[in-house]
């Protein structure tokens, strides 16, 4: 009887020691003045790690090496090109949090309707790049983790061929092809690194041929544009994914972190614009037309809520918390979203400035005597005059004068907030909201000046929802600005009167509070219309107690504006139907609040 021979032990001391001993060489494959600390080694003492063998970690900003998946795919013999792999991930792409929200962003657009595989699809197009990069400019045989880890991969797509690939094949009057997605980017690697036929993928179909030598075109066009490429190499890759999986499909390496810094690509409205597919594009196909083209288009799932219309073809709250989604993170995408895009319009807040406070100053000492304050006795001034004390004689006392302080004290002006959430309002959560965008401008701004702020969200009777208190809480400020309603139009005059009218006459001795209210021609409501009798004069008593000056931000037309003005008193209209009219409303805010004329002083 034959025994069969045991594989030999391995020595994982030595492995790892041996894999440390790489780094510096790694590190040079991008540069003799790059700095990055040592990954970190995984060996059986851990815990059992993932289905790859290393990953980038964006927010440690450190690689993982898994030495007993290194083992089981019989590549630890190669500790270079891996290590230099990974650092390529922090040097190239995605580089950071950011870059890497992009680039899966343009993934999950370029795959249409398999936002879950995004992540995958996007470390797929970045390990094309940065392999691409290290075996052209440094040498390195980037070949073998791929042939060792091809088995794994392609276990995942068990099946010969998915329903997707099957109705495929059925339409064109073709037998369904057994080649996977990563065939076909095998097959690109071999054609970028001029490898003989068959090197690391067995001998592939005319499509699957079509699309690898688009693939390989794609790659050294976006070179060095990797957010650029992404959405290209998606809609490409998309054809060929097999049926999807609720957790998403897993590549052998893999890039972790960085969700937390997303609020970042919030600005970024070219992340909305449709991905190119590589056969048509003329950067990639001399055979495309001139004008380009654009991937296949994808539909939202579902319709936002409310009926007000957005504005303008941006990167909106509702892509963001769909970025989120695929990221994994649970932060709140429409706050980040609105933050992100009001703070390039905040303006000075106003200020008031009170009277310098007087201040006591010790002037010296002099003789305390019999009947005067006991408490006035300074014992330290009196046992320095002598070590006897004589009443009258030795005793001291502090002479004291008020002075008056040099710098005078900044009060900011409160801000009391409004913001119509009826049913005629966008939900600022799915589409973009001009006035809420208005609101968040007004709130940062209120803020960042040290003031105090209260916004309460309002729609019909009953439907209201407040901060609290006047505080400084942004999210909890955001939070309630992005309350939604969506009911009917009833302004909350009773709250706005019971908020200023029992306030002190005596204006020196609180700090003024500005009043604005985000609404469209509901607003209405807010001088009487609807309410109940006696409240017709609520919103001017209410500005005049408040003494800080009011403005409505209305999405409405110019020359709704304008009859609103007649209604408004002694309030300030802004309208604003898109989001330029924002930039306006900043001006014009920081202009009547701060521009002209002194400061204001208070006695």
């Amino acid at each position: 009887m034959t025994v069969a021979a045991r594989p030999p032990a391995v020595d994982w001391v030595a492995l790892e020691s041996r894999w440390r001993a790489a780094w510096p060489a790694a590190l040079e494959c991008w540069g003799p003045s790059l700095r990055l600390g040592e990954p970190r080694f995984l060996t059986p003492a851990d815990p059992p790690g993932t289905t790859s063998f290393a990953w980038f970690d964006m927010d440690a900003v450190g690689a993982t090496i898994d030495l007993r998946a290194v083992v089981r795919l019989g590549i630890e013999d190669i500790p270079v090109p891996v290590l230099a792999h990974e650092i390529g991930h922090h040097v190239l792409a995605p580089a950071d949090a950011t870059g890497r929200a992009r680039i899966v962003e343009r993934c999950r657009r370029g795959l249409v309707d398999r936002d879950a595989d995004a992540p995958m699809v996007s470390n797929l197009w970045t390990d094309l790049l940065i392999n691409d990069r290290l075996t052209r400019l440094s040498g390195l045989d980037m070949t073998a983790p791929y042939r060792a880890s091809r088995g794994t991969v392609a276990a995942q797509q068990a099946e010969p061929a998915s329903a997707v690939d099957t109705t495929r094949s059925t339409r064109r009057g073709k037998p369904p092809t057994e080649a996977t997605y990563f065939d076909v980017y095998l097959r690109a690697y071999e054609l970028l690194w001029s490898l003989p036929r068959g090197s690391l993928v067995p001998p592939l179909g005319a499509e699957e041929e079509v699309d690898a030598s688009f693939l390989a075109r794609h790659a050294r066009v976006f070179a060095r544009d990797a957010v650029g490429g992404a959405g290209g190499f998606a809609a490409l890759m998309r054809r060929w994914l097999p049926e999807p999986t609720e957790e998403g499909l897993q590549g052998p390496c893999r890039v972790t972190g960085g969700a937390g810094t997303a609020p970042d690509v919030a600005e970024d409205d070219s992340l909305a614009e449709l991905p190119v597919h590589p056969a048509l594009d003329p950067r990639v196909n001399s055979q495309a037309p001139a004008s380009g083209g654009a991937g296949a288009p994808g539909t939202a799932d579902g319709e936002p809520q409310g009926t007000g219309q957005g504005s303008g073809q941006v990167f909106g709250p509702a892509d963001l918390a769909t970025l989120y989604a695929t990221l994994g993170t649970t932060r709140d995408a429409a706050v980040d979203w609105y933050v992100a895009r009001a703070r390039r319009h905040l303006v000075p807040f106003p200020v008031d400035h009170e009277q310098p406070v007087s201040e006591p100053e010790l002037q010296g000492l002099e003789t305390w005597e019999l009947g005067d304050d006991l408490t006035d006795l300074d014992w330290t001034g009196t046992t320095l005059r002598s070590a006897t004390v004589l009443p009258g004689m030795t005793t001291q006392r502090r002479v004291v004068e008020a002075a008056e302080g040099l710098d005078p004290v900044e009060r900011p002006v409160d801000l009391d907030l409004y913001v119509d959430s009826s049913g005629s309002m966008p939900d600022p959560r799915g589409l973009v909201s001009p006035a809420v965008l208005g609101g968040a401008v007004l709130v940062l701004s209120a803020l960042r000046a040290g003031a105090r702020v209260r916004v309460t969200s309002w729609s019909s009777p009953g439907q209201v929802t407040s901060s609290g208190d006047l505080g400084t809480d942004r999210d909890r400020l955001m939070t309630a600005l992005l309350t939604y309603h969506g009911g009917g139009t009833s302004f909350p005059l009773h709250g706005l009167a019971a908020a200023h009218d029992g306030l002190p006459a005596a204006r020196s001795t609180r700090r003024r509070c500005h009043i604005a209210v985000i609404s469209d021609d509901g607003v209405e409501s807010m001088f009487g219309r609807g309410q109940d009798a006696g409240l017709e004069t609520a919103a001017t008593r209410a500005l005049d107690h408040a003494g800080g000056g009011g403005t409505l931000v209305l999405r409405v037309a110019p020359q709704v504006a304008e009859r609103t003005r007649t209604m408004a008193g002694d309030y300030v209209v802004e309208a604003v139907a898109g989001l330029d009219d924002v930039v306006t409303l900043a001006r014009h805010f920081a202009r009547r609040h701060w521009d002209t004329g002194p400061r204001r002083t208070l006695r």
